[in-house]
């Protein structure tokens, strides 16, 4: 499957904000977010993270919106996501390139969920840094 990338542009943000949300939701790593409340917090976290003045997103698009990377450059990661019909089709390795971030390098990346544990191979130098997700770096000029 075939697809380009671009960045991401305001019309993509339900997209983008609900497949992080809903693909995040049952990662071992969020201890206090009740089930009940998830969506409402969990939607205000990520709307926080791509307002972040360095926070970059970058989408995979063919006839509909297929996934997203969203990053800072350098090496970090906040969220890499590709929606199930298109996994498995290089989605993910063009969205990394299309970051300018090379998934053998080491770089740091933010979020852990099941998916991510099972593709450690494809990304062995990565590290991850949750705390550095926590505080957003200044605009350098």
């Amino acid at each position: 499957m075939t697809a380009s990338y671009r960045a991401a542009v305001p019309a993509d943000r339900a997209f983008i904000v609900s497949g992080w949300s809903s693909s995040y939701r049952l990662s071992r790593d969020i201890s206090f977010i009740q089930m009940a409340d998830y969506a409402k917090h969990m939607h205000a976290i990520v709307e926080s993270v791509l307002a972040r003045p360095r926070c970059e997103v970058i989408v995979a698009h063919g006839e509909v919106l297929r996934g997203f990377i969203a990053f800072e450059r350098p090496d970090f990661v906040h969220y890499v996501y590709v929606a199930q019909p298109y996994r498995r089709n290089g989605h993910a390795r063009g969205l990394f390139e299309a970051a300018d971030i090379d998934p053998l390098s080491r770089f740091a990346f933010a979020a852990r969920t099941k998916t991510s544990w099972e593709l450690r191979g494809k990304v062995p130098a990565a590290q991850f840094d949750p705390f550095r997700a926590r505080f957003a770096q200044k605009e350098t000029t």
